[in-house]
């Protein structure tokens, strides 16, 4: 004879732990206790359109006092529905809801679900049945990204050079590595390891901006993406009629517009990521439209320091708060150029209050080798561009001294000059100069007489 014992799968509500009024910024929601007799697994769902971190408390009281408590909890993004089981581990449970967002919620469904039977095993196994697992040394914030190993089984790894940026120490900018933009009352002052850029602080001129740009470009290789990357603190509260950047992008001289390349913003109350192309109408992705790890709604609390980064290469951008990506822009030509200075600006654009946005460092470094393959050029005489852009001039070697040879950190004979050599006799032998100079804006070479000069650069 056989016996079959059937066990009922019911599922039950808690309507003690079921809501959907909305919460403050910084509010929590609580249920009330709900026995868990009978019960072997606790089903959470949860959806708002803020960030909320939802709380489980297990507890052999009704009232969670009691050292004999137990608290899980998990945090939800934006309009990004949840669902969560736990094993009931005590006599009785509630859940807890806290709006962990700057915003307060519109939209907010959370319940609880009692049931009998739970099934400890992931939803899915591996083809032959076995327990799935993964090991990642990407991580979860970049998903997409492989490590790569060569057909020698060699790993590939990038190292990370600094090419831009310098401390702030003492109290005299260093005008060797730093441009002073500023206009009317905006203002620079340098102390205590970091710089602070006030929009009024000496007057009340309306329009007076503040503005710090790096003299050096960071010089962009083809295969190796670059980072920007810095501490900032926007100090002084939301403000109308302001505008505080950040990032590696060019501007007009005269009236601080955005150019080319990639950066954060904050207008008034609105915070965004950008790029611009070539002068064009810049890409503008708001707090509300984010789609990294933070959800779609992000923009920093005033007076707070934060690490900020970007990412870029010729295929997009990625923006990143505190190494936590922020948001993903991708597409190709979302900067004319790749090759970007660091800039900060402070911008009143009516008004005269004055504002302050601090930063403690920022650079921009290659995530690549700093070197690539160089090549030459041989000119007897005369004037030449060898190269449009930035660069290293590695070493030039003289093959006659009759003459001068003059190179230049610029597209023209002009400008920058980055060696002046007299080549007459007596005055430099022939043979092998060696530099291994950046620059910026391109190589040019000027030969006066007939020297024959074999130049090499990257």
């Amino acid at each position: 004879m056989s016996y079959f014992k059937h066990i009922l799968q019911d599922i039950n509500t808690s309507t003690n732990n079921y809501t959907t009024d909305n919460i403050l910024s910084g509010g929590t929601w609580s249920g009330t206790s709900e026995e868990t007799f009978g019960i072997n697994g606790i089903q959470i769902f949860h959806s708002a359109d803020r960030e909320c971190r939802v709380y489980l408390d297990q507890s052999v009281t009704t009232d969670f006092t009691s050292e004999l408590t137990v608290t899980d909890h998990f945090d939800c993004l934006s309009n990004v529905p949840v669902t969560r089981t736990f094993v009931s581990v005590a006599p009785y449970f509630r859940l807890r809801v806290k709006n962990i967002d700057t915003i307060d919620t519109t939209e907010l469904i959370t319940a609880a679900g009692m049931t009998p039977i739970i099934n400890p095993l992931p939803r899915s196994l591996t083809d032959d049945g076995r327990l799935m697992t993964e090991t990642t040394i990407t991580g979860r914030e970049n998903t997409e990204r492989h490590a790569w190993i060569n057909p020698t089984n060699e790993q590939a790894i990038s190292p990370v050079y600094r090419i831009v940026g310098t401390n702030f120490d003492g109290i005299i900018k260093d005008t060797n590595f730093w441009i002073d933009g500023s206009l009317l009352d905006g203002s620079v002052t340098q102390a205590g390891g970091e710089i602070d850029l006030h929009t009024n602080a000496t007057g009340a001129t309306a329009a007076s901006s503040a503005k710090y740009t790096s003299v050096r470009k960071s010089r962009f290789v083809a295969g190796s993406a670059q980072l920007f990357d810095g501490g900032f603190n926007f100090k002084t509260t939301f403000t109308a009629n302001n505008i505080r950047r950040v990032g590696a992008y060019t501007t007009t001289d005269v009236v601080n517009t955005p150019v080319d390349g990639f950066y954060f913003e904050l207008s008034g109350s609105t915070f965004s990521v950008n790029s611009i192309a070539n002068s064009g109408t810049p890409v503008s992705v708001i707090s509300g439209s984010f789609n990294g790890s933070y959800g779609r709604n992000w923009i920093p609390t005033p007076d707070t320091y934060y690490k900020m980064s970007i990412e870029w290469s010729p295929l997009g951008a990625s923006y990143y708060v505190n190494s936590k990506l922020l948001h993903k822009l991708p597409g190709a030509h979302q900067s004319h150029y790749m090759t970007l200075p660091i800039t900060i600006e402070n911008l009143n654009t009516t008004g005269s209050v004055d504002v302050s946005f601090e930063t403690v460092g920022m650079y921009i470094a290659r995530q690549g080798e700093l070197h690539t393959n160089p090549t030459s050029n041989y000119l007897l005489t005369g004037t030449k561009v060898l190269k449009y852009g930035a660069g290293v001039l590695k070493r030039i070697i003289v093959s006659d001294n009759i003459g001068r040879v003059i190179i230049y950190d610029s597209v023209t004979a002009s400008g920058t000059v980055i060696t002046n050599l007299d080549t007459a006799q007596g005055s430099q032998p022939l043979g092998q100069v060696d530099f291994d100079t950046p620059f910026n804006d391109g190589l040019t070479i000027d030969i006066t007489g007939n020297v024959g000069v074999t130049t090499v650069y990257e």
